[in-house]
């Protein structure tokens, strides 16, 4: 169903420490040029779905990445034809070295419909240690 998509892709790049995340299940999700766009920098940080698999891959593997928690908070559904968009506001619990932070933010997936299934083609997100960009009660 299409308003599962960002909570399975939350799935694909969470986990545990000591754990290892799904992260190549994050391919059935997307089409096979999609991107992520990290907007939140000075900078957007761009990559296709396979280099994004291996960014995390490799910073988990060298240990700056710890344990994700990413989870949804709410979700708007715009569906034209045979395309779509999802508003997901989540929040982001992040351990790395230097620690834990929570963050919340918005992404936004971009989809198109090939045959019964939605793909995402783009996620672009930002986020901050606040709620201020939510479409949520604070």
């Amino acid at each position: 169903m299409l308003n599962q998509i960002p909570s399975q892709v939350y799935r694909c790049i969470s986990f545990n420490a000591g754990d290892v995340p799904p992260l190549q299940e994050l391919r059935k999700y997307f089409v096979n040029d999609g991107i992520f766009i990290n907007n939140k920098g000075e900078q957007p940080l761009i990559k296709a779905v396979g280099d994004y698999i291996q960014m995390l891959a490799d910073n988990i593997a060298n240990g700056n990445i710890l344990a994700i928690t990413e989870s949804e908070l709410s979700q708007q559904v715009q569906v034209y034809g045979k395309v779509a968009q999802i508003r997901s506001d989540y929040q982001l619990i992040f351990q790395g070295k230097a620690g834990v932070q929570t963050r919340y933010g918005v992404n936004l997936f971009q989809l198109i419909q090939q045959g019964d299934q939605w793909l995402v083609t783009a996620m672009c997100w930002d986020d901050k240690t606040d709620k201020s960009l939510l479409n949520i009660s604070a």
